[in-house]
């Protein structure tokens, strides 16, 4: 096991800096906050460009993980997988897909994200949405060789309805949730 962090929490820093930061606090692994950028939206980053991301990108996040002695241990973009509104829906669906596509690339084994909800349905229509939405994300992931990961965090406050915002979650994580960077 080492132990990393979720660099969402340092979004004006640049993943160099954070990388040598980690490094000098004897750090091991970092999951890479690759949010796509949208402006000042609380809890997210980008400190990779997953939509923007190729060969030459790849080459320089290794080479940086190299240089520090970090393991990648996971690309992050927890959003809400189910979001209501179809267009939105898509775009988030979509940037799963390019954060797979990125992290195969890069060579990094694992993608975070959240299954979501969509506060308007039931439990039930919200499962069933998820099973045709799911399969194409668990699919592409299969395809490049990268574990897809889901977060279990409760997601309080997400939706004014009071009810969790994340149809996958743990009772028992409580609010405060955060990802880990381990492996």
């Amino acid at each position: 096991m080492k132990l990393g962090f979720l660099t969402a929490c340092l979004p004006d820093r640049p993943l160099a800096d954070i990388a040598a930061w980690a490094e000098s606090q004897k750090y091991e692994a970092l999951e890479v906050a690759a949010w796509p950028d949208l402006g000042d939206r609380p809890f997210t980053a980008t400190h990779l460009d997953a939509a923007g991301f190729g060969e030459k990108e790849a080459d320089e996040t290794r080479a940086l993980f190299e240089k520090h002695g970090l393991t990648l241990s996971s690309l992050a973009f927890y959003d809400n997988n189910l979001h209501p509104d179809p267009a939105e829906r898509q775009a988030i669906n979509d940037h799963v897909l390019a954060c797979i596509d990125a992290a195969a690339l890069v060579g990094c084994p694992t993608v975070g994200t959240f299954i979501g909800r969509h506060p308007g349905k039931s439990v039930a229509e919200n499962l069933r949405e998820a099973e045709q939405l799911f399969p194409r994300l668990v699919d592409r992931a299969g395809e490049k060789g990268v574990k897809l990961i889901i977060e279990n965090c409760v997601m309080e406050g997400w939706h004014p309805d009071g009810y969790p915002g994340n149809l996958a979650y743990s009772p028992a994580s409580g609010s405060g949730c955060s990802t880990s960077g381990s492996t």
